[in-house]
């Protein structure tokens, strides 16, 4: 493919990048926001800009994975009658319980307690959701309002001209392991825009770029979470509609390894489980998949789950460095929304409703710059100044210093929190700042003795099940013979140097089991990297937590990865 490349291209006036909820969101705030101008503004109207939003999954909703929870307030502004239009609400939260797990027993923490002492769990009245459903109900209103919705596309590249980003370039399709063209081969379109607003999710490619071209980094390193999430058809009986659990694995946090679970039931006899673990453990063996696996088998769980069958299974990364670490959200030209810019509030478990938000005042901003005719800093900066004097800021704000105190130990942590209540997120100490979680990971020869080799589990089939075979129930599907979209920049790193100070952590951090050491046959002794690519459920553990940062995930051809259905 050494020959220039003839690509078609195609101009739009608002280009999204993601079809999830703040994109999508956005899009519809954005149609709506035209006729309100129009009705405000007259004989100053502006015309129904064209409006375009790419999608990497083969359907609306396919790569959606969240718990989810939801606070309808963003959802409330957006579209008031939703109750009225048949949002897909699950339940609704009528009883929040709060779970202090031990090895062997759980203290419930009731609802009145968790409202009065530990607010940030406090769910009532809020919309247990299957994020895929949520997605195709908005596109569909999306769409009514006449924006066009193109699934199958990943984003692939930015498009600049000099300072100011201009659109974006599509992944080319067909292309062999090698590299060489199919007979299927098909270039990616430049897709061009005057405004690029990128809701990728969590650690999107495109968001990659634009951060590091435009130096829109935060003030601090972004931290992440990889969450596990599970579903269950339970019996009847031990399913309870409006009942959501949230919980603590007390033993592991005394021990600073930030991990939780989450327990929502969802409708005919379904429940989703999930087991969220902090990306910035000291150990290289910290296994995502085997904390959820290891905490099925507490007796509150296997009690659940007994005579339950497992249903689905996938994995994605939350952001969790709040507002610190969230990313200008401007430039020339484009704007970030949603988890691409880290709107996810770890500390209150929820981000739904601040992606939202974030893409609504995006859209506020873009019939400005439509009206003034500028796509420039200067005028989509006001998409900042709309989220400072927001309550999607005022959220952050009073949540800040939630991961910077985890940094400073349990006990600092515990001790924290209280006071973050009675000063408004101050806390003991203002202005706690986290650092990259990979830096937090140590080499073997610094751990314990007893702590350098893999703990050993066997999985029982029933409960508890290996990595190879629950991604089987994620509904991943890959084209086996295309470039691998996981690039690691130096194998030899892997085998030579990673395997004696790490022991080689992919294999553990990834809940795919993509990443796999196998003997290296033209070195005798030793070990070659392998990556089953085909396996991978797109959640970015991989890029994130390496600590050699050598992995990029990049996508693949567009239409593959999950079918997060029900999820």
């Amino acid at each position: 493919m050494s020959q220039p490349i003839e690509r078609e291209s195609m101009e739009v006036d608002v280009l999204y990048v993601g079809a999830g909820p703040a994109t999508l969101a956005s899009a519809l705030h954005l149609m709506n926001q035209v006729e309100a101008w129009n009705q405000s503004h007259p004989g100053s109207e502006i015309e129904p800009p064209t409006v375009l939003v790419l999608e990497k999954a083969a359907n609306v909703g396919d790569h959606m994975l969240s718990g989810a929870v939801m606070n309808p307030k963003g959802l409330r502004e957006l579209v008031p009658d939703f109750e009225q239009q048949g949002f897909p609400t699950q339940h609704t939260c009528t009883n929040d319980w709060l779970y202090l797990f031990t090895k062997k027993r759980y203290i419930p923490v009731p609802p009145p307690i968790v409202k009065a002492f530990v607010p940030q769990f406090h769910k009532k009245g809020y919309h247990v959701v299957s994020l895929n459903e949520v997605a195709k109900w908005l596109a569909e209103r999306c769409e009514a309002a006449g924006v066009e919705i193109y699934p199958g596309f990943a984003g692939d590249q930015i498009l600049t001209e000099g300072n100011r980003v201009v659109g974006v370039r599509t992944g080319d399709m067909g292309v062999d392991k090698d590299g060489n063209p199919k007979g299927t081969f098909q270039p990616g379109m430049d897709i061009f825009a005057k405004v690029t607003v990128l809701g990728e999710g969590v650690r999107g490619t495109l968001a990659k770029q634009l951060i590091d071209r435009f130096d829109l980094h935060g003030e601090a390193p972004q931290t992440f979470e990889t969450g596990v999430k599970e579903i269950w058809r339970v019996q009847p009986e031990k399913h309870k509609p409006g009942r959501v659990i949230h919980g603590m694995n007390i033993p592991e946090l005394i021990q600073h390894k930030f991990t939780g679970m989450w327990l929502y039931d969802m409708k005919d006899n379904l429940i989703s489980f999930g087991y969220i673990t902090g990306l910035d453990c000291e150990s290289p063996h910290t296994d995502p998949h085997l904390g959820a696996q290891k905490f099925k088998t507490h007796p509150f769980m296997r009690s659940l789950l007994e005579g339950a069958e497992l249903v689905r299974y996938g994995a994605k990364c939350l952001p969790t460095g709040g507002l610190y670490s969230q990313p200008k959200l401007y430039t020339d030209g484009a704007l970030l929304i949603g988890d691409a810019a880290a709107m996810c509030n770890a500390a209150r478990v929820s981000g739904i409703h601040l992606g939202m938000k974030s893409g609504m005042l995006a859209a506020e901003t873009i019939i400005d710059a439509i009206a003034a005719k500028d796509f420039s800093a200067v005028t989509l900066g006001g998409y900042a100044e709309r989220y400072r004097s927001s309550w999607a800021f005022d959220e952050h704000y009073t949540d800040r210093n939630f991961h910077g105190a985890w940094e400073k130990g349990f006990f600092f942590f515990v001790n924290n929190v209280p006071v973050t209540m009675l000063n408004n997120g101050r806390g003991l100490i203002d202005n706690l700042k986290a650092s990259a979680g990979h830096t937090h990971m140590k080499k073997l020869s610094e751990l314990p003795a007893g702590q350098r080799e893999k703990e050993a589990f066997e999985f029982d089939g029933k409960l508890t099940f290996s990595k190879e075979h629950l991604v089987g129930f994620s509904g991943t599907v890959h084209e086996a013979d295309q470039p691998s979209h996981l690039v690691v920049a130096d194998t030899d790193l892997c085998r030579d140097v990673c395997t004696e100070e790490y022991g080689n952590p992919c294999e553990s951090f990834c809940p795919a089991a993509v990443y796999e050491m196998v003997d290296d046959t033209d070195n005798p002794g030793k070990k070659k990297l392998f990556i089953h690519h085909e396996n991978c459920v797109h959640c970015k553990t991989c890029d994130i937590a390496d600590p050699y940062q050598v992995i990029t995930w990049t996508p693949p051809e567009g239409g593959e990865g999950p079918d997060y259905t029900e999820m």
